[in-house]
């Protein structure tokens, strides 16, 4: 195992630097070999496959892969000192219906997931949160498959199939620069209260997302609950619907302002064609659940609390750019839950507070540079049961977060990154940890 780290880390780092020096559109074609270039500068690890890629997307069949990997380790504190890898594979296929079969409107999606390794925070952390985002349920699913119909001009879209509720509510693409669980993907509290359905795993579900103007939105969605739904042995192809199911269901409303908008340069030069206005852009929203599931009572050996209920709410902007419309800037985001229920939620409460700058370092347009730090507090009625089994008080977990993500091509990244894990456990007695590691992505 720790030659297999060892031999990832060395060789994204030696490709890290190969890309990161290499100028693409200095080579010439007697130092490079013929096609190179296209291929570098292209979106896909493999390519465009002479073509037929181009032409299977033009009649309505696209086909997506996608690989992340974390190898990481305690360097200091936690349990002891170790390193472990863990990796995930997205991919499927989008079918649009409109091009395929004229069905104006229609996409269906089919994909699958495939997780290996072993966890570093199981094994050398102690933490709730995990300091590897795509460890959970080391398998093979069968994760999405679902229909999507846009009508009255793509204002409204229907979603009805097998898919996760963390697809569509509660998450941010600034989440993903994130390698420690505590935010990637979704705000964790949230995971450990309620039945909220999560990559990789996907249930019975139906959402309705209504756009009435460019800036606002609403959506709903119901989730199908139940005991079985999280059991990674089943592979995802476990559809039943039983009477013991539960429901969740989940609401979120949103606004996508731009503030300060101000004339692109080299738009609008054309006669009767007005300049393009753009400006620093925010996402906001809250959103609020309700799952009907029989939750069982930290306080209670028999007894089951009902009704678990909670709010979520999250807020980015960006507050600084490098020039108008560009993407390159700073940008500032915050996100919070609530779960009240102490008898049935693990932890109540849990904010965090982020900053991402794409474009820090000049010629580095694509990089990243981020900062993270999550909190999250333990309810006393779980604090009480962990110390009746001699397991101390857990209080509160926090995370501290940072890492530069290298664009080494369109289709290509390794981000290094390193964690400070505080009070793992919550109950103060695990040092904290020191975790250093890197995720590297590839777009197949």
């Amino acid at each position: 195992m720790k030659s297999r780290i060892a031999s990832t880390i060395a060789g994204a780092l030696a490709l890290s630097g190969v890309m990161a020096c290499a100028d693409p559109a200095t080579a010439t074609a007697s130092t490079t070999p013929n096609g190179w270039d296209e291929w570098l500068n292209g979106k896909y690890a493999t390519g465009n496959w002479g073509g037929l890629r181009d032409r299977l997307e033009a009649d309505g069949v696209q086909f997506f892969g996608y690989y992340t990997s974390i190898p990481a380790g305690v360097v200091s504190g936690g349990m002891r000192r170790g390193a472990t890898y863990v990796d995930d594979w997205y991919f499927g296929v989008n079918l649009d219906l409109e091009k395929l079969v004229g069905w104006s409107g229609g996409k269906f999606t089919v994909s699958g997931i495939n997780r290996d390794g072993l966890s570093l925070t199981n094994n050398y952390i102690g933490s709730r949160f995990d300091a590897q985002q795509c460890y959970g349920g080391q398998n093979v699913f069968l994760y999405g498959v679902f229909l999507e119909q846009k009508i009255a001009d793509g204002k409204v879209t229907f979603k009805l199939g097998r898919f996760s509720a963390s697809d569509d509510f509660n998450c941010s693409p600034l989440y993903g620069y994130s390698l420690n669980n505590a935010l990637n993907g979704d705000i964790r509290a949230v995971l450990f209260d309620t039945q909220f359905s999560a990559y990789p795993y996907s249930t019975w579900a139906t959402s309705i997302k209504v756009k009435p103007t460019d800036e606002t939105y609403a959506q709903l969605g119901v989730f199908q609950g139940g005991d079985r739904l999280f059991n990674p042995r089943l592979n995802g192809v476990n559809w039943d619907i039983t009477s013991s199911d539960s429901a969740f269901v989940i609401g979120q409303v949103g606004w996508t302002p731009e503030f300060n908008k101000q004339a692109v340069p080299g738009t609008g030069t054309g006669e009767g064609k007005p300049a393009e206005m753009k400006g620093l852009p925010g996402h906001y929203w809250v959103g609020a659940s309700y799952s009907s599931y029989e939750y069982p009572k930290f306080n209670s050996a028999t007894e089951k609390g009902t009704n678990s209920y909670g709010v979520y709410a999250h807020a980015d902007q960006m507050v600084y750019q490098e020039g108008p419309g560009s993407d390159q800037g700073l940008t500032v985001f915050t996100a919070g839950c609530l779960y009240p229920q102490k008898e049935i939620s693990i932890m109540p409460w849990q904010a965090t507070l982020g900053f991402n700058y794409k474009g820090l370092i000049p010629g580095r347009d694509d990089d990243h540079t981020m900062l993270h730090a999550s909190y999250g507090r333990y309810s006393s009625v779980y604090a009480e049961s962990v110390a009746a089994t001699g397991g101390g008080w857990p209080q509160y977990e926090a995370i501290l977060e940072t890492g530069h993500r290298i664009a080494l091509t369109k289709f290509a990244y390794i981000q290094p990154d390193v964690q400070l894990v505080m009070n793992p456990a919550g109950a103060h007695r695990i040092q904290n940890a020191v975790v250093l590691g890197a995720q590297i992505g590839v777009t197949f």
